[in-house]
C-alpha cells in the first residue's frame, strides 16, 4: 500500500502500472460490512442477524436490476482514497448505519454515499437501492458485475459525502449478506459459441449476427434473451392465470391453468419478430459520452419465431368484457386505457417486472395479441416465458412480457410498468444529469429543464435495417472476385413491414437495391405499402454487391482494399432510416436505428475457397473500444482517453 502512494500520472497510466496491487488493495479493503435497516419512501425494512438476512427473498431473490444503475469503484488506490478521505469526514460506523431521516447511505471500498437523489433516477428502480442502506455494496456487486465501469464509478463517487475507517469498512462487510439468486436458472449450451453475453446476473444474450441470417425463423437457442430478474421456477401444474376485476369493462375476477387455456379458447399462430427497444444501444457509446443503461446491446438483440397461442381478447371475452362491442365502437371502455400484463418474476425486493400496451391492441381482431405457450413449434423455454408470455406483435420486446402471472385493464399504467421509466424517449440534448434532476423530486424548479410531455413512453419501434454478414472490421476474401456478398434482416414497428432495402459499398455515397427474401410460407398479410399493417415478421435479405472498379485496381496490385459498408431500410409507410446516430440519441438508449455500418477489408490474397479468418471481438459492453485495436486497454482502466492518441476514438 505504501508503495501504491508513490503512483503518478492519469488514472489510466496509474492502473496499467498497478493493476495487480489495486486487486490486491481493493479484496484487502473490501472484508467488512453487515445488514442493518433500510427503510424510505416505500417502508420496507431489511434487517440482519449474525448470517441470516431477512426476511428470506433478501436471500434468495438476487438484485437482477440492480446492474442497471450504481457501479463499482474497482480501480481505487490507496493514494487516491487517502486523497479523498482528506476532503471528507469520516464516519464511525454508528453514524453511518442510524436513521438518516430518510436517506439512503451505502459504503464501497472505504467511500460513504448518500445515493439519495439517485433512488428514483436508478433503472433498476429505487427498492433496490434501499434494501443496500447501511450496507457494502461490494458484496451485492459481487454478483451483480455489470457495474465495472468507468463512467460508473464517476457517477458513485458524485455522491461521497464521507469515508469509514479501514477497520469499520471491514465489519461492515463481514455483516453484509447477499446470495447468489441465479442458481436456478436455464442452461444455455449456445453461449460459448454462439452468443454475445452482456450480463450473466440477470442473464443477457444475443445471438452473433451471422446467425440472424442461417434461418428465417431463428432458434430457440440463439434467439436473444432480455432478463430484468432470475427466470421463476414454474410448473405446468401449479400455474394460474388470474384475470382482475374491472367493472368499467363488465371484467368478472377469473382464474385459468395452463390446461384451461390450451383446451377452452382456440389455439392461434402468428409469425413475428421480437425486438428489444434498446437493440444497437452500444453504437450510441462514445468516450465522452457513456450510457447508463443496460444490458448495453450490440445488433442481436432481435429475432424472429412461429408463436402459438390464445389471443389475448378472447380470454378478456371469458371474462365477461364485450371486446367485439369495444372493436366496433358500439360499446364504450369508460376511461380504461391499458391492459397491464403482470409478470411472475421478481426482483430482490419482490416486486415482479410488468409493462403495459393500449387496450385497442388488445381488443383488435387483427392486432393477434397472444397468451403464447409455443414458440417454433416447441413448448416455450424457460428464458422465453414458460409457461404463458404475452405476444403483440409490433411491439418493443420490453411490452412482450414473459412469465404472465395477471392481466389488469386499467385507466392508467401500473406503478410496476418499468416503460413509464425507462423507456422514454427525450431529445438528443436531454443528458444523463438532466434526466437524473428532473427525476428527483428534491431538484429545484429551476434546474429541472426537462419536460415529461417531450419524452413520451415507447410502444412500437421504428424501421430497422442490420447488416449481419460478413461482420463488421473482418477481412473478407478479395482474390479473383468482383462482388462483396452482404447479408442482413430489416423490420418495422407495429407491422408496417419492409419495401425496400439499399446498400452501399461507399460509405452511402451511392446506394442499391437489394434483394429481399419473403416467409417462406405464403404472405397472409397485406403488403406493406398499403398502410394497413400486419407484417410483423421481418424480411432478410442480400446482394452481391459489386466492388468499385477502383478497390479492383487495387486488389490488382496486390493492395488490400477497406469498404464501408452501409445499409437503410425502407418500411411500408415509406419511413427510412436516418443516416447518422447524433440524429436520434436519446438519454435512455432506445429506439436506435441509424444506418447499419460494417467496414470491412479485402484482402487480395484470400481466396474464396480460403477458410475466413475469424472476426475481431467487440468492445466489452459498456465500451467502444475494440480491442484488436487498442489491446492494452480494458473497460475497467479508468479514463480511457488519457491513453489514447485520439481523444475520442469511438466518434
Amino acid at each position: 500500500v505504501g508503495e501504491d502512494e508513490k503512483l503518478r500520472g492519469s488514472p489510466a497510466q496509474v492502473v496499467a502500472a498497478s493493476m495487480t496491487r489495486m486487486r490486491l488493495f481493493a479484496s484487502a479493503c473490501g472484508k467488512a460490512f453487515r445488514a442493518n435497516r433500510s427503510k424510505g419512501s416505500h417502508s420496507r425494512t431489511w434487517t440482519s442477524v449474525g448470517d441470516a438476512v431477512r426476511p428470506a427473498w433478501a436471500v434468495a431473490a438476487g438484485v437482477a436490476g440492480f446492474s442497471m444503475g450504481l457501479g463499482l469503484l474497482q480501480t481505487d488506490v490507496f493514494a487516491e482514497s487517502k486523497k479523498r478521505s482528506g476532503q471528507h469526514r469520516v464516519f464511525t460506523l454508528k453514524e453511518f448505519q442510524a436513521d438518516h431521516d430518510g436517506d439512503v447511505w451505502v459504503t464501497r471500498n472505504g467511500g460513504v454515499y448518500n445515493v439519495t437523489a439517485f433512488l428514483d433516477a436508478h433503472p433498476g428502480g429505487p427498492t433496490r437501492i434501499l434494501m443496500v442502506n447501511g450496507l457494502d455494496l461490494s458484496v451485492f456487486w459481487d454478483v451483480y458485475k455489470l457495474h465495472d465501469r468507468p463512467h460508473i464509478h464517476q457517477l458513485l463517487e458524485e455522491y461521497r459525502i464521507g469515508s469509514l475507517s479501514l477497520e469499520d469498512q471491514m465489519k461492515v462487510r463481514s455483516m453484509t449478506k447477499f446470495a447468489d439468486a441465479y442458481t436456478n436458472d436455464p442452461p444455455r449450451p449456445r453461449a460459448a459459441d454462439a452468443l454475445r453475453v452482456p450480463s450473466t446476473k440477470p442473464w443477457n444474450s444475443e445471438p452473433k449476427t451471422q446467425y440472424l441470417v442461417e434461418s428465417f425463423f431463428t432458434p430457440n437457442d440463439l434467439f436473444f434473451v432480455r432478463n430484468h430478474n432470475p427466470v421463476p421456477v414454474l410448473t405446468e401444474k401449479d400455474y394460474e392465470l388470474e384475470v382482475e376485476a374491472n367493472d368499467a369493462v363488465g371484467l368478472k375476477a377469473s382464474k385459468f391453468t395452463l390446461h384451461d387455456l390450451k383446451t377452452k379458447f382456440q389455439r392461434h399462430e402468428v409469425v413475428s419478430a421480437l425486438q428489444c427497444a434498446g437493440n444497437r444501444q452500444e453504437e450510441f457509446v462514445t468516450t465522452d459520452r457513456p450510457l447508463y443503461v443496460a444490458p448495453h446491446w450490440r445488433d442481436g438483440a432481435i429475432g424472429n419465431a412461429i408463436w402459438a397461442g390464445v389471443k389475448v381478447r378472447d380470454v378478456l371475452r371469458a371474462c365477461g368484457m364485450n371486446v367485439d362491442g369495444v372493436a366496433l365502437g358500439t360499446c364504450s371502455t369508460n376511461g380504461m386505457k391499458l391492459i397491464n400484463f403482470i409478470a411472475h418474476d421478481t426482483d430482490e425486493t419482490g416486486t415482479p417486472y410488468a409493462g403495459v400496451i393500449p387496450i385497442e391492441k388488445v381488443i383488435d381482431p387483427f392486432g393477434d395479441a397472444l397468451l403464447a405457450y409455443e414458440m417454433n413449434g416447441e413448448t416455450l423455454p424457460r428464458d422465453h416465458g414458460f409457461p404463458i408470455r404475452l405476444l403483440a406483435p409490433g411491439h418493443a420486446g420490453c411490452r412482450n412480457v414473459k412469465w404472465v402471472a395477471s392481466i389488469v385493464v386499467s385507466a392508467e399504467a401500473s406503478e410496476l410498468d418499468s416503460g413509464s421509466r425507462l423507456d422514454r424517449h427525450f431529445a438528443p440534448d436531454v443528458s444523463w444529469v438532466d434526466h437524473r434532476k428532473h427525476v428527483d423530486p428534491q431538484c429545484p424548479k429551476g434546474e429541472c429543464r426537462v419536460r415529461i410531455d417531450q419524452g413520451p413512453v415507447i410502444q412500437t419501434l421504428p424501421v430497422q435495417s442490420i447488416i449481419c454478414v460478413p461482420p463488421n472490421k473482418s477481412v473478407v476474401p478479395g482474390m479473383d472476385t468482383d462482388h462483396v456478398t452482404v447479408r442482413g434482416i430489416a423490420w418495422s414497428g407495429a407491422g408496417r413491414g419492409i419495401c425496400r432495402v439499399e446498400l452501399s459499398l461507399d460509405g452511402g455515397k451511392t446506394f442499391t437495391a437489394a434483394n429481399l427474401h419473403h416467409p417462406p410460407a405464403s404472405r397472409s398479410c397485406p403488403t406493406p405499402e398499403t398502410g394497413m399493417g400486419r407484417n410483423w415478421a421481418w424480411e432478410q435479405w442480400s446482394l452481391n454487391v459489386p466492388i468499385p472498379s477502383d478497390k479492383r485496381e487495387q486488389l490488382r496490385r496486390g493492395e488490400r482494399v477497406k469498404l464501408e459498408i452501409v445499409s437503410k431500410a425502407v418500411d411500408g409507410d415509406f419511413n427510412s432510416q436516418p443516416e447518422d446516430m447524433s440524429h436520434l440519441w436519446n438519454v435512455l438508449g432506445i429506439c436506435v436505428n441509424h444506418w447499419s455500418r460494417a467496414t470491412v477489408t479485402l484482402d487480395p490474397e484470400l481466396s474464396i475457397e480460403d477458410p475466413l479468418p475469424p472476426a475481431p471481438t467487440p468492445p466489452p459492453p459498456g465500451s467502444c473500444i475494440w480491442p484488436h485495436e487498442a489491446p492494452a486497454l480494458t473497460h475497467w482502466e479508468g479514463d480511457v482517453r488519457d491513453a489514447l492518441p485520439n481523444k475520442n476514438p469511438c466518434k
